[in-house]
């Protein structure tokens, strides 16, 4: 029977990869369109009767973190409801301790259209009826679109792949936008739900975790005396490269009253640990304990990547990335936790020093003495946390779970407000059934 319902799979998967992208949306639009909710939707609408809410979240861990927040305002705005999440098992931990969530867990790797990822999720959903469909999945396959259709949702929301409609009737359109960060465009959805975009919702994490990174800790003598500073080493040679990370590495060795150093060992799945540093090298961790890490850290060093993103979120930890020109534009928030190292191509040595003084843009290649910039950088932002308000909160007695900040420039929810702001249209169609958000 197993063999028969594979090789049915394999046979409609050929048939779809015959028929191409328009007429195989046009045959599943048409299977579905019993399910598909065609009435009019319109902004701002009653939400408040909302009891049931499905999620469908990336797959990519990067745009998973960054969409961390505007997971965060919806699920504050909507705390009554039951919340269903369609999710990359790699991802549960994420979502887990949201109240009232229940977990669809796929693995990505297997997930296409009428596998045996795919029709486990569709017998989950055939049997339920959503009141809201929120896709957090930029790169929508057919078998998304599908899930979509499937739910019965009477709004459902999401990014545009240029194939979305009718599967979604409230689109966001990705657009680049000058001085827009990646954390303010997600929170668009957030917006259009009513959600407050300003609150600062709790991402609570398993007690277990905090404990396992505190015995860490304490087995390699690593303290908050004066500072703990984490540095992700992996994605720092990723993006700038073993010598110029062996010359910061030196250059925070011989820097004196900064802290304790530690260095990251990367995620448990990405077998990234680093092998040499001057350095404590901690062990892989979970996404759960990487984040109790950052909650006892007081500075995080690294580059574009999983550390660099959550560490963003925790309201405890202040960043010092080194990134590129594009993803400091597009991923650094706005505040004073955030003190990034710019660079247009690799950074050299004058990068070093900006890591440990003010943001600087390089318009050409640094050179050996940026390191000392670094260095010039921990030390400020250091100095607020060491000598301001927070200083209390830098020693907890026990483990404590970090706390995830909900941030944004913005406060237009209502549907004229956001078209106005963003620039959206509507794509084809019922221009009432269907909205584009520029975001």
């Amino acid at each position: 029977m197993a063999d028969k319902t594979k090789n049915i799979g394999r046979f409609k998967r050929l048939l779809f990869r015959v028929m191409g992208p328009a007429l195989s949306q046009w045959v599943i639009r048409q299977m579905l369109r019993k399910k598909i909710d065609g009435s009019t939707t319109s902004l701002p609408a009653d939400l408040s009767r909302s009891a049931e809410i499905l999620f469908i979240l990336p797959a990519d861990r990067i745009e998973m973190i960054f969409q961390m927040e505007n997971l965060f305002a919806i699920a504050g705005r909507y705390k009554d409801s039951n919340l269903t999440f369609v999710c990359p098992a790699a991802h549960a931990p994420f979502v887990s301790t949201l109240k009232n969530s229940r977990l669809m867990k796929f693995n990505p790797a297997e997930f296409s259209l009428y596998g045996a990822e795919f029709n486990k999720l569709v017998a989950e959903l055939s049997v339920k009826s959503f009141d809201i469909c929120v896709s957090l999945e930029r790169r929508c396959t057919l078998a998304h679109l599908y899930l979509i259709g499937l739910c019965r949702a009477h709004l459902r929301i999401g990014w545009d792949a240029g194939n979305s409609y009718p599967f979604l009737n409230i689109r966001l359109v990705a657009s680049d936008r000058e001085g827009v960060s990646e954390w303010e465009r997600n929170l668009e959805a957030a917006k259009i739900l009513e959600a407050d975009v300003e609150s600062r919702p709790r991402w609570g994490l398993q007690k277990s975790a905090a404990e396992e990174v505190a015995q860490i800790l304490s087995e390699n003598k690593l303290k908050k005396d004066p500072a703990l500073i984490c540095i992700d080493l992996a994605s720092l040679e990723s993006a700038c490269g073993k010598e110029w990370c062996a010359e910061l590495m030196k250059a925070l060795k011989s820097a004196s009253g900064l802290g304790r150093f530690c260095v990251f060992g990367g995620m448990d799945d990405e077998g990234r640990q680093p092998k040499e540093a001057p350095f404590p090298i901690l062990p892989p961790m979970s996404v759960p304990k990487t984040a109790a890490l950052i909650s006892y850290t007081d500075v995080v060093i690294a580059g574009f990547g999983p550390m660099f993103g959550l560490s963003q979120i925790s309201s405890k930890s202040k960043a010092v990335p080194i990134l590129s020109k594009s993803h400091a534009a597009q991923y650094c928030k706005k505040n004073e936790r955030v003190m990034p190292v710019v660079f247009s191509e690799k950074p050299g040595q004058d990068d070093v020093k900006t890591v440990i003084r003010m943001p600087v843009v390089f318009s050409e290649k640094p050179g050996q003495d940026d390191v000392k910039t670094v260095i010039r950088n921990v030390k400020q932002i250091l100095s607020v946390s060491v000598g301001g308000s927070d200083a209390a909160e830098r020693t907890p007695a026990a483990p404590t779970p970090p706390t995830a900040a909900a941030s944004s420039t913005s406060s237009t929810s209502s549907t004229s407000a956001g078209q106005q702001r963003s620039g959206g249209a509507a794509r084809g169609g019922n221009q009432s059934q269907q909205r584009g958000y520029d975001s």
